[in-house]
């Protein structure tokens, strides 16, 4: 079989500009299908994701929980982008590479001479994806844009919470991670682009705004069609079904989405109150229940959960084919056999600070392919001098470039 043990992007070249989270997560998607994945990163070291969470061992070292997530299978070099040698290091390195991320604020690499221009002179058949909050046109396109910032700009903030509670953000970055799957998906569609048509250079340009408000695209059209406006709706389901939210139990609170007919009768029958039923499937053709129904349901549904634990609830909602789950922290669902049996999270070595974490590989399962072995996350600047050497770059070229504060 063509290509059989190996990675889909196993070959593919990636330098990488990018910082924080957005972009790394992008790459990290890439290292795991087998791309070769080079973070160049500023002199000073001053991502601060390299020391944000984990422990004090671990960040002192530039290894922080929020870097060790998504930077394992990496290599990484610092280099000093304002010195004429730096940018001409850079090219060089460019001139190699099937891909060139980026996500600086709109003019920077311009500045610095590191622009989609600049690397297609240099590159003819460059793949270079800029990741930004707004993108480079528009009247926000120079705005600074943070996760929690794009969050409230883009209606998002305005559906989530109640309105006691008022607009509420996602409880973890959620945009930069959508923004980076975007552009991972952007990259893969360009390669395949690039090897069916042919090699010329190209711009990809991923909004953390687009990549968000694209996902809400059915409340946009139901908005634009009947001028309703979601609100802040906390725990009721997308069907708008009363047999459906999230519900408080005896101990913990469990989650249910009976949206059809057949669903809602079926939980019916697991809380005994067949009764319930009554009126169910001609208001479920008309789309909705009265107020006096609406009532009732949720008064029922409330003393029925309030009889038993969420555990317990789940297993014989599980049982009688009514979608539920009980509500778990994080730290419950990584220990659940489900996720131990899929294989999502995958042992990374640390060896400077002689440890071992759990990172997410590649959320995908597939027999096509092998998953990638994870190797350490880099340190600062830890494969500078491979890199170079790989790139022709002789030792003594290299302790130049290093007495000169080039590279570190």
């Amino acid at each position: 079989m063509v290509g059989e043990g190996k990675q889909p992007l196993t070959g593919v070249s990636v330098l990488d500009a990018s910082h924080v989270i957005a972009g790394p997560y992008t790459t990290y998607q890439l290292a795991l299908l087998g791309a070769e994945v080079i973070r160049v990163e500023r002199i000073d070291g001053n991502d601060f994701v390299r020391r944000h969470g984990g422990t004090d061992e671990m960040k002192a070292n530039g290894l922080g929980a929020s870097f060790l997530s998504q930077n394992a299978c990496k290599k990484s070099i610092s280099l000093n982008l304002k010195h004429p040698r730096g940018v001409e290091l850079f090219h060089r390195l460019a001139r190699k590479a099937d891909v060139v991320m980026e996500n600086f604020r709109p003019g920077v690499v311009e500045r610095l001479r590191i622009s989609f221009t600049d690397i297609a002179a240099v590159n003819p058949r460059v793949i270079y994806c800029s990741l930004s909050g707004y993108g480079a046109t528009g009247p926000l396109a120079n705005a600074p844009a943070y996760d929690h910032i794009v969050q409230g700009l883009s209606g998002m903030m305005a559906m989530t919470g109640t309105p006691e509670s008022g607009p509420m953000r996602v409880g973890f970055p959620i945009v930069d991670y959508i923004a980076g799957q975007t552009a991972a998906l952007a990259i893969l569609a360009a390669l395949a682009q690039r090897d069916r048509h042919g090699a010329e250079p190209q711009h990809l340009n991923v909004p953390m705004l687009d990549s968000l408000v694209s996902m809400m695209g059915a409340y946009a059209v139901d908005f634009q069609s009947t001028g309703n406006l979601r609100g802040l709706q906390g725990n009721e389901a997308f069907s708008n079904s009363p047999f459906s939210g999230r519900f408080d139990t005896a101990s913990g609170h469990i989650v249910v989405t009976a949206n059809t007919p057949d669903q809602a009768h079926r939980l019916c029958d697991v809380i005994d109150r067949s009764d319930l039923a009554a009126g169910l499937d001609a208001a479920a053709a008309r789309g909705e229940f009265n107020a006096e129904q609406l009532v009732a349901i949720r008064e029922a549904l409330k003393v029925a959960f309030a009889a038993a634990s969420a555990e317990e609830w789940e297993h014989r909602l599980t049982l009688a084919d009514v979608p539920a789950a009980a509500v778990r922290t994080l730290a419950e669902i990584l220990e659940h056999p489900q996720l131990r049996q899929s294989g999502l999270m995958q042992e990374l070595v640390v060896p400077e600070t002689g440890t071992t974490v759990n990172v997410p590989g590649l959320p995908v399962q597939t027999d096509s392919w092998p998953a990638r072995a994870l190797t350490a996350a880099p340190t600062l600047g830890r494969d500078t001098d491979l890199v170079l050497g790989r790139a022709g770059y002789s030792p003594s070229e290299i302790a130049e470039l290093r007495a000169e504060r080039v590279i570190a």
